[in-house]
């Protein structure tokens, strides 16, 4: 029967383990075995994990197109532009809308844009 370094047991992942342990290379983690500090232990962990990574759900991302699809068209209605241009404008915004609406917290969800009242509703999306 082999003994020490030579005998192989039957859990190989312990082992690779083991010989990891061992490795010169194998270092603890920054602060491993200190307490943690009160800004990590407060607030909700995916909330703040999720904000520093810079993520926004889809219908923050869609409420911020519909806002400055709809800026665009107020400026506009302002101008010389073609009635039929601004009511083709207002009808892919109101898509969006519904599609905002479909996917946003219910006390978020918006009135489709009206041609009368466009100017209105983009205070309403800012």
């Amino acid at each position: 029967m082999l003994k020490g370094e030579d005998w192989m047991s039957r859990d190989l992942i312990g082992d690779m383990l083991k010989a990891k342990e061992k490795d010169v290379l194998y270092e603890k983690p920054k602060g491993f075995g200190k307490p943690l500090s009160r800004e990590v232990l407060e607030g909700d962990v995916l909330d703040r994990t999720v904000k520093n990574a810079g993520f926004l759900p889809e219908w923050i991302k869609l409420q911020q197109e519909i806002r400055d699809q709809l800026s665009k068209v107020v400026s506009s209605m302002e101008g010389d532009i073609l009635e039929e241009s601004i009511s083709q404008q207002i009808d892919e915004i109101n898509q969006k809308v519904k599609k905002y609406n479909r996917i946003c917290p219910t006390k978020m969800q918006k009135m489709l844009i009206t041609w009368e009242q466009a100017a209105e509703q983009l205070k309403s999306w800012s």
